[in-house]
């Protein structure tokens, strides 16, 4: 008999999110969850694209960011259960684009994996090494509430 998973509540994409205002609550934090999206540019590499017009190699990709939660102080809680290259280079972009929003952000990460399996970084270095402050787990730092 295969066991089913259980499946997060609405609004929730997954259950790592939902443990997460689950525990928010339970500590007497308010939120507000994906109220916000931010336009940011990120980067094209050189040797993937060019310009058709001019043949310039200094392109840029246009996205919407939306992070997890708002809370009532300030502070905007993104959670990584996985925290892919992709999602590192798009989190850096958006730091450099929105500088208002670089001062407030802040990660949450499932656990302290490291960024690939031969790196030697973890999560949390690259959080470090980036100036963003970080927790491990469910419980968010006091001062985020």
């Amino acid at each position: 008999m295969s066991r089913r998973k259980r499946k997060p509540k609405e609004p929730y994409r997954s259950l790592y999110e939902e443990d997460i205002a689950n525990e928010i609550t339970r500590l007497g934090g308010q939120f507000k969850y994906e109220a916000y999206s931010y336009q940011y540019t990120q980067a094209i590499r050189a040797n993937r694209a060019r310009c058709a017009d001019c043949e310039s190699k200094n392109l840029v990709r246009e996205g919407w960011y939306t992070p997890d939660f708002f809370m009532a102080c300030g502070t905007v809680i993104e959670a990584k259960g996985k925290f892919t290259a992709s999602d590192r280079a798009k989190i850096k972009a958006v730091v450099s684009t929105v500088p208002e929003l670089g001062e407030k952000l802040v990660l949450m990460f499932m656990r302290d994996n490291k960024l690939n399996r031969n790196a030697k970084q973890r999560y949390s270095d690259w959080a470090e090494a980036n100036g963003i402050d970080y927790v491990v787990g469910t419980t968010p730092k006091e001062e985020w509430l």
